[in-house]
């Protein structure tokens, strides 16, 4: 990934603000969108791109966090059993990052669209299956699932918080969001602290693309409650179909 110039700069900022929007409108980190715009509009080598990612996923979620607390959008017991898994599994996940082939990467980050998008496509609202122990149970498996995808993808994990968090404990979709993006800032330090210690994240980039994102997440948290859901949720399908097909890696001839 270059150096920070003007031009870096500025497209760094053009980046967060994106991934800020969407991390507001939809309670996951950005880094879905990061990571490819990174590599395609920085030219940063993928596993810089998906640790650099993970690093400004953190302040991201951490204002949009804040958007869904303030409406009261937040359940902290919720959270609390998810993050008991996914900060151990984003160690996890860094570890797989410094192990796995680039191509393994980039088929496994575009698997995870593909079959992001079709979740939202055809299944209906999730309503609460599991209640008291087996709910935890699931709550923090499906966190320290996630995790591992922030650690190894570079994305916040929210695309499978959300749903398990309203199974588990019939959470409506706002709450949700915001509940997912609470358990997201622990996921992203932690697998962030793991990164820097390999050397993997830019820093800077990470930095500029974090804090542009922080104005974008309070358009997206204000979009989220505005828009209606189905919209949304079909634009956000569309989107997540482009990219993992952007992203599917070429074959060398």
């Amino acid at each position: 990934m270059p150096e920070l110039t003007r031009r870096t700069s500025l497209t760094a900022i053009a980046i967060g603000l994106i991934a800020g929007i969407l991390a507001g409108m939809f309670g996951v980190g950005g880094g879905f969108i990061m990571v490819p715009l990174f590599v395609m509009w920085l030219k940063s080598e993928r596993k810089i791109a998906h640790a650099t990612s993970l690093a400004a996923v953190v302040p991201i979620a951490l204002s949009a966090a804040i958007g869904y607390a303030l409406h009261g959008q937040v359940d902290w017991t919720a959270a609390a059993f998810v993050l008991s898994g996914s900060v151990f599994g984003a160690l996890y996940g860094v570890k797989l990052l410094s192990t796995l082939p680039v191509r393994t990467l980039q088929l496994v980050f575009s698997a995870l669209l593909f079959i992001s998008a079709i979740r939202l496509l055809w299944s209906e609202q999730p309503h609460q299956l599991f209640t008291g122990l087996t709910a935890d149970v699931l709550l923090v498996v499906i966190g320290f699932a996630a995790g591992v995808m922030a650690g190894l993808l570079g994305v916040g994990g929210g695309i499978v918080i959300v749903p398990a968090l309203i199974i588990s404990s019939g959470l409506d979709a706002a709450t949700a969001r915001g509940t997912s993006l609470a358990v997201i800032i622990g996921t992203g330090i932690s697998g962030t602290i793991a990164n820097i210690r390999k050397g993997n994240v830019n820093l800077g980039i990470a930095f500029m693309t974090g804090i542009a994102g922080i104005p974008g997440t309070l358009i997206g948290v204000y979009l989220s409650n505005v828009l209606p859901e189905k919209v949304t949720v079909q634009l956000f399908a569309s989107l997540l179909i482009a990219i993992a097909l952007k992203q599917l890696p070429k074959e060398s001839h």
